[in-house]
């Protein structure tokens, strides 16, 4: 993953959307798949800490036709 930037931040309700694009390999024997993604964190302040509120990732290219994919994060 690539530095987090700052989409947006709510200050009234202590909530910060960060957007990180990256990119994923997954390898299965001799084949390699490469895809590129985003990933937005929702974040809230909570007891003076950063928690995870949120998290989404988005494949670009989605909508089309591959495999199985075995993301873990």
């Amino acid at each position: 993953m690539q530095t987090p930037m700052i989409d947006r931040r709510d200050e009234v309700t202590n909530e910060y959307v960060l957007w990180t694009p990256m990119h994923y390999v997954e390898t299965r024997l001799d084949e390699q798949q490469l895809y590129a993604a985003w990933v937005t964190h929702t974040l809230r302040v909570t007891g003076g800490a950063l928690r995870i509120k949120l998290k989404r990732v988005d494949l670009v290219n989605c909508d089309a036709a591959f495999g199985n994919i075995q993301l873990f994060m």
